[in-house]
């Protein structure tokens, strides 16, 4: 689905009603709005154990404004960092418990398995980066953020019906979720004539998943 910034809201939507009544779009700087969601997100990840890097949320920065409804963008920003927190921690979870369902083998493989288990788990501790930057050419003018993590990530046969409403990868049925959040994040973007994709690989390549959501300054003049 192609955005539709522009038309009516309440025609093409299937967002909440309370969503709906907040739509007004205006010019805004993109680290002034993302800033506060992206640092409270943070504030959770390191309660959780979690390392969490942002990137070009300086007050300062220079870049441009962007045409959003500040109060959408932050919701549609939160859902996909709320999921971020809660499966980049799988990856790490499945790398140790294959160390835990070892057989019973000599006291030497067992140390070595320990060592190796320590050594991965520094160096594959739970981490999520946010980036925000300027939109590059081809783009007009606008930003983009990538929202990377080095967790499970996504297969590339599932990356586009992750956006689908209530769908949910069979790997994390057992985890609390509707399957809701990046569909309503997809049309709230969409709506604002922004873009919201899956990538194979960030700036990064943290090896996970990278999530990336492009808005601009003027939706209807978009090179795409």
């Amino acid at each position: 689905d192609g955005p539709i910034y522009g038309t009516s809201l309440k025609q093409h939507t299937r967002l909440p009603t309370h969503l709906i009544s907040d739509f007004n779009i205006e010019i805004a700087f993109p680290q002034d709005v993302l800033g506060p969601t992206v640092y409270a997100s943070q504030a959770i990840s390191l309660e959780q154990g979690i390392n969490f890097d942002a990137v070009g949320f300086d007050p300062n920065a220079e870049l441009p404004g962007v045409s959003v409804c500040p109060k959408l963008l932050q919701e549609a920003v939160s859902n996909i960092l709320d999921n971020a927190i809660k499966y980049t921690p799988l990856r790490i979870a499945d790398m140790c418990s294959s160390n835990d369902g070892e057989e019973s083998v000599s006291f030497v493989r067992q140390r070595n398995i320990a060592r190796t288990a320590t050594k991965r788990k520094r160096k594959e501790s739970p981490e999520i980066k946010v980036t925000l930057t300027a939109n590059e050419p081809p783009l007009s003018a606008g930003a983009t953020l990538y929202i990377e993590d080095n967790g499970p990530g996504i297969p590339k046969s599932e990356r586009d019906r992750v956006f689908e409403r209530g769908y949910r990868n069979e790997a994390v049925h057992s985890l609390p979720g509707s399957g809701l959040g990046l569909g309503i994040s997809k049309e709230i973007i969409n709506h604002m004539g922004g873009i919201i994709d899956i990538l194979e690989e960030g700036p990064s390549k943290m090896g996970g998943t990278t999530v990336r959501v492009i808005v601009f300054r003027d939706p209807e003049q978009t090179n795409i």
